[in-house]
């Protein structure tokens, strides 16, 4: 019986476990703080599988035409039974059910929830998804087994402060995208020609599949540069680079042409919001509501220490192409949330989540081995 406890299927046993109650716990956050911006018809979920939301919103159409395809491989007469069964709470066989803990949601919406059930639980498990490929990048980038598993549950227990002044479902398929983006284009050992083709394709098809999750990525490929130049010439990374954004481009003009009647309109251009907002010193130190208690904002002086304080730890130990990745990004994505997010809109800086990721598992690192006992006894100083 020890032998199983120590073994490497009960330490995985372990880790998957421990990884679906975080993701839970930090889903659970974003809900109770945004659901599924129920009853706002601009960027509500029924909205957005009926194809009636308002641009942008409407773009980011994956995980609704995923649930619409799944509801149309259905005979209609499942459809109904298990819409009767999902909307009405006396009909729920326990307390989990949506529409008993949440009866104002859209959940209880016939027409809508077998589909809103969908969306929720698909974004759970992208969450969930996106731990494990956090934890591989972690580990990509050298940090100990230790650091990559405790850092990927620490970002996601982060993601519900970050989503401040709105959180989308999106959101959490664009942190999985991203995550495996970054695997892919970082090559770690020689390969076969017909072994980079196959992988290169698949970073084509993940980025489309990330397009139309959420049109940003078309900015996002960019970044990858500096990874791709680690196992390709300067000229043929580049045309990576371009093949990349054509894909993306591709995507998102026919998600343009497609929606191109709903009202709203292309972005949501709010230049110097941003510059106003971090001007005021009252708003460093905001609070919101974000697992049930007020604490700090996302973009707030608490947060920003955090961040301080593992960029101070961790960013020398990052891989020099990483470095790279995180100052492209960083070129990217701060002017664009200056010219284009709300105020304090701390979502809007998604793309620098896996430069997070890496300066808090670096710094996970350093701070592991300091707590460690030495070998004359007691902590490293």
């Amino acid at each position: 019986m020890m032998r199983f406890f120590n073994s490497a299927i009960y330490r995985r046993f372990l880790l998957a476990l421990f990884y679906v109650i975080v993701a839970a716990a930090a889903f659970n956050g974003f809900y109770a703080k945004w659901r599924l911006n129920d009853g706002h018809a601009p960027h509500s979920l029924a909205s957005m599988v009926d194809g009636t939301a308002y641009r942008p919103y409407v773009y980011r159409q994956l995980v609704p035409a995923v649930a619409n395809g799944i509801q149309a491989l259905l005979p209609a007469s499942a459809v109904e039974r298990i819409s009767e069964r999902l909307s009405e709470p006396r009909r729920v066989n326990s307390r989990s059910g949506l529409a008993m803990r949440y009866p104002e949601s859209e959940a209880m919406l016939r027409s809508v929830t077998l589909r809103y059930h969908i969306v929720y639980y698909l974004t759970f498990l992208a969450l969930l998804a996106s731990m494990f490929a956090m934890r591989a990048l972690c580990l990509r980038m050298g940090a100990s087994a230790p650091a990559a598993t405790v850092a990927p549950l620490a970002v996601a227990l982060l993601l519900p402060f970050f989503l401040t002044e709105g959180g989308f479902f999106y959101d959490f398929f664009e942190v999985l995208f991203m995550t495996c983006a970054i695997l892919l284009a970082w090559r770690v050992a020689p390969e076969s020609p017909a072994r980079a083709a196959a992988r290169l394709g698949l970073l084509a098809l993940v980025s489309a599949a990330a397009t139309w999750n959420k049109e940003a990525f078309f900015f996002f490929v960019a970044t990858l540069y500096p990874l791709l130049r680690l196992s390709l010439p300067r000229l043929r990374a580049a045309g990576v680079v371009g093949l990349l954004m054509f894909v993306c481009g591709c995507v998102y003009l026919a998600l343009r042409i497609r929606y191109a009647g709903n009202p709203g309109g292309t972005v949501s251009f709010q230049p110097g919001a941003n510059l106003f907002y971090f001007l005021d010193p009252g708003n460093w130190f905001r609070t919101e509501g974000t697992y049930g208690v007020a604490l700090p904002k996302g973009l707030s002086a608490v947060m920003m220490l955090m961040i301080a304080g593992a960029a101070a730890i961790g960013w020398g130990r990052l891989p020099a192409a990483f470095r790279q990745h995180v100052w492209v990004a960083l070129a990217i994505n701060v002017p664009l949330f200056l010219l284009f997010a709300a105020a304090g809109e701390a979502r809007n800086l998604s793309m620098l989540y896996p430069s997070l990721l890496g300066l808090l598992a670096m710094a996970m690192m350093v701070w592991m081995n300091a707590a460690a006992p030495s070998p004359e006894g007691g902590e490293r100083a």
